[in-house]
């Protein structure tokens, strides 16, 4: 049986998730961060930096709306097996030119499987008209991993796209 399943915006999952990852990855790298920061490159360098600025108390905000948003997103798909979104809202963009601070202009698709902790898996689902990618994700109950992955394997078996690949720019 096929049914609509509504969950909270991508905003909420973004906002709590953005402040969560920045965080924690300034945590990770910040003995490196605080004497070897020339040796990052620009891009992730000035990503990591800004988790070193987020206070405690909007940290745990974050992981308490992380929470909320766990419950909710498991409510949702109580009477479901999987879900079936879109990984993008796009096909994929070049990696030449992409913007710096793109992960705070737009929610992600995949935010809120990676906030909540599900299983979940891309595929690609076809290509736009630049001739690159797009893509569907395949959602599942928390550990539910082996259901993802077979859902996977059965659309790749049954669709041809795996077998495309986009053309290389020289």
């Amino acid at each position: 049986m096929i049914s609509d399943v509504v969950l909270p915006s991508l905003e909420e999952y973004r906002a709590a998730g953005f402040i969560i990852l920045t965080v924690e990855a300034y945590a990770v790298h910040e003995p490196w961060m605080t004497t070897r920061y020339n040796d990052y490159g620009e891009l992730l360098r000035d990503r990591l930096a800004l988790g070193g600025l987020v206070s405690a108390a909007d940290y745990f905000q974050a992981l308490r709306r992380r929470r909320e948003l766990c419950l909710q997103t498991a409510a949702a798909m109580e009477k479901v097996d999987l879900l079936l979104t879109t990984a993008a809202p796009s096909e994929a963009g070049p990696i030449e030119g992409f913007p710096k601070w793109s992960t705070m202009e737009k929610p992600g698709f995949t935010m809120p499987f990676n906030l909540t902790g599900l299983p979940a898996i891309s595929v690609c689902s076809g290509f736009g008209a630049g001739g690159l990618p797009l893509s569907i994700q395949l959602v599942g109950k928390a550990f539910q991993e082996a259901t993802v992955l077979r859902a996977a394997h059965a659309y790749e078996t049954a669709t041809e796209w795996r077998s495309h690949r986009p053309a290389m720019s020289s």
